[in-house]
């Protein structure tokens, strides 16, 4: 299951970014520099002062973080100007770099490079944006179709079916908006909204947290099926249906909770013991096994310790009073 908080979003490079250096703004961002034989980014190009200033190279290693409008570096502005003025040895792209496609069947388009997004760490393209490549709509292409860069060019080799499927690109901002209106709409999931993270990274929803019902999970991906501009859509929410019915599985299987009769109910993750046991140890035992369950917010212990408790086997045999299990569906709970 993924934690959004554990999701690294990749590094956008968009030309005309500022740049901040560890001490203060000094230039902008006018080229990238790439390895053209791992499709790494190796340097970026730095217009100092405003457009009509010189032009110096930084290392890739030196970004700290990337935001829409800024890049920040770890040197000082006087480190930044006494930079090399030439790129290293690679592919230099700028905002006129050419974007050209070529469909398995059918005639290669070309348009310009809008921003290139990169792994943060080891600087690998993740994907590009090319401006206004079908009907003036801006399109995403992701690294494994990238065939080719060069200075200038990027290369993108498709097949009929991947052409035909491109997925418009809309930022994230503008995407998670839409995906919160339209849930929003589906007036159900207000109870739910507090139990359930919803996240566009890199184009690609996420839906991560709990839900009152698996019906409920259904919906939710019903609902967001039609934002245009989504990837892909991550559904890892978890029912309280399906988190009773896990966790009701894990206390069964676990030496120290199976014969105890204990009620688990879930309310958006977070989880309430009822029941009785015989001992200190069971209850607190019990507890472990569910507040460690993935999926499980908070656990509220209510179980009740009478050491004069008769435990039965939670599904013992009807006949056999504490008989083996046998044929599933054939045994009830038995309760004091």
């Amino acid at each position: 299951m993924h934690s959004i908080a554990s999701i690294a979003a990749m590094q956008q490079f968009q030309f005309g970014q500022s740049i901040h250096c560890s001490d203060g703004e000094e230039g902008l961002l006018a080229q990238v520099v790439f390895d053209s034989a791992t499709h790494r980014l190796i340097a970026l190009g730095i217009r100092l002062g405003h457009w009509f200033g010189r032009r110096v190279y930084a290392p890739f290693e030196a970004v700290v973080t990337v935001t829409a409008d800024d890049i920040t570096l770890r040197i000082s502005c006087a480190d930044l100007t006494t930079s090399p003025q030439e790129g290293s040895a690679g592919a230099l792209l700028d905002s006129k770099s050419v974007v050209q496609t070529t469909p398995a069947s059918g005639n290669p388009t070309r348009s310009t490079l809008r921003l290139l997004a990169v792994h943060p760490g080891n600087g690998e393209l993740a994907y590009l944006v090319a401006r206004h490549l079908r009907s003036q709509q801006d399109t995403l292409f992701y690294e494994k179709d990238v065939a080719q860069i060069e200075t200038g060019r990027l290369n993108v080799s498709l097949s009929e079916a991947a052409w035909q499927s491109l997925p418009q690109y809309h930022p994230d901002s503008a995407l998670q908006q839409e995906v919160e209106e339209r849930l929003h709409d589906l007036m159900l999931l207000h109870i739910d909204s507090r139990g359930m993270q919803v996240r566009v990274i890199d184009s690609i929803l996420y839906l991560t947290g709990n839900i009152s019902s698996s019906l409920s999970v259904a919906l939710v991906q019903n609902q967001v099926m039609g934002v245009e501009g989504l990837s892909k859509i991550e559904n890892e929410l978890i029912g309280d249906d399906t988190l009773a019915n896990d966790l009701a599985m894990a206390s069964a299987h676990d030496p120290r909770t199976h014969a105890l009769p204990i009620g688990i109910y879930p309310h958006l993750g977070n989880v309430r013991l009822r029941g009785s046991v015989q001992k200190e140890q069971q209850k607190a035992d019990a507890e472990e096994i569910v507040r460690h369950f993935p999926g499980v917010r908070s656990v509220a212990n209510t179980l009740l310790v009478n050491p004069e408790e008769v435990m039965l086997h939670a599904l013992s045999s009807a006949e056999e009073g504490q008989g083996k299990d046998r044929i599933p569906g054939k045994y009830t709970r038995h309760t004091r």
